[in-house]
């Protein structure tokens, strides 16, 4: 292993703190009416594009009925809205409106606008670096996650553990 245990347990205390510390300096009023995550499932819907919740989900790495909640607390505010689903007539689709087009739009200038005052001591290259780094990060745990949930990386259910229909 090139990471020492050390450096791991650190590394996680440390984003851990950074993901609260963010949330907290970089909170716009604007979406205050939403959960915490909420703007995060906005984010994601955006990215993605129209789709179905359980491909949201696995996307964003939570359960369906967490996401479920998310977007029911985003319909009802109107950035989020349902439509049939072309390929299913059972089955529904979540799209991000206009307004929650605008929202984000907003919010991440508004967040922009913070996040340069808090790095004003920072250069240009001090802030890619960082971004570099992230970003590497990100993609090193999206993949780790998505194959963990593949079927052959599931553990087995102990016997205790098994569901009988």
């Amino acid at each position: 292993m090139s990471v020492s245990p050390e450096t791991a347990q650190e590394l996680i205390e440390d984003l851990h703190l950074v993901g609260r510390v963010l949330r907290g300096a970089l909170l716009s009023p604007d979406h205050s009416d939403l959960h915490p995550g909420g703007l995060g499932v906005l984010v994601a819907l955006a990215g993605r594009g129209h789709c179905r919740q359980n491909e949201l989900a696995a996307d964003l790495c939570i359960s369906q009925s967490a996401l479920s909640r998310h977007i029911t607390d985003l319909v009802n505010a109107g950035y989020a809205g349902r439509r049939p689903d072309p390929g299913d007539g059972r089955a529904t689709q979540v799209e991000v409106t206009d307004e929650g087009l605008a929202l984000l739009a907003r919010t991440r200038a508004a967040m922009a606008l913070e996040l340069q005052a808090v790095l004003a001591d920072w250069t240009e290259s001090d802030a890619r670096a960082a971004h570099r780094t992230i970003h590497k990060l990100k993609q090193s745990l999206t993949k780790h996650v998505h194959r963990s949930a593949e079927p052959e990386h599931v553990s087995p259910l102990k016997e205790s553990q098994e569901v009988h229909v």
